[in-house]
Order: C-alpha cells, then sequence, then structure tokens
C-alpha cells in the first residue's frame, strides 16, 4: 500500500501555494579544502549551507521568477521547514498534447 504522508502538506510563499503537488527541501554546503602543504591526506571543512525549496504546481503558476516574500513548508507530519525571506529563483511551466499543464518553482533563502 503506498505511503500518502504528502497529502495536506501545505505551502506558503507570502499566501498559502495553491495546487500543490510535491515539494522537495534541500541543504547542501561546499566542502572547502584546507590541505597544507605538509599534509599527507587532503582535509575539508564545510562551507556556508544553502538552502533550496522546489516546488511541484498543477496548473500555471502566479509565482515569477525574482518574487521575493517568506517561505514555508508545513509537512502533513507535523514538521516544518522555513527559509524566511526567500526568493524564486526559477520558473518553468510547461505542457504536452492531450495532457495536463504543470510549474516547477525553485526558491532560494535571500536577504
Amino acid at each position: 500500500m503506498a505511503n500518502k504522508g504528502f497529502n495536506g502538506t501545505t505551502v506558503t510563499f507570502g499566501s498559502a501555494v495553491a495546487n500543490l503537488r510535491g515539494a522537495s527541501a534541500t541543504e547542501s554546503c561546499a566542502e572547502v579544502n584546507v590541505t597544507g602543504s605538509a599534509d599527507a591526506v587532503q582535509s575539508h571543512v564545510a562551507g556556508i549551507p544553502k538552502k533550496e525549496v522546489s516546488l511541484d504546481l498543477v496548473g500555471g503558476s502566479a509565482i515569477t521568477a525574482g518574487s521575493s516574500g517568506s517561505l514555508s513548508i508545513s509537512w502533513f507530519d507535523g514538521t516544518t521547514t522555513s527559509l524566511g525571506n526567500s526568493i524564486a529563483t526559477s520558473v518553468d511551466i510547461k505542457g504536452q498534447m492531450d495532457g495536463e499543464i504543470t510549474s516547477s518553482v525553485k526558491f532560494t533563502k535571500t536577504v
């Protein structure tokens, strides 16, 4: 039986985002090479973390690239992912013959 744990998840970007099909929150950081000339093996430290959120929507999106606002995901399991002040870095709206129109929107943290 399929797990329907995503159902009921909500996203706000200033206001509620409609027609949500999927969401993804990613946190990553670069590895910074701090190897000294006398070291026998490379040494690394973590760079500054980068947070990103991707949304998949059914239909077109009123969100435009460059839009900014406070972004938050309230997952149906009770946890929350928040970027705070965020900017939409890309918006991709696509459709196919005899198919639905879908949108993908990517966000990252801003000042």
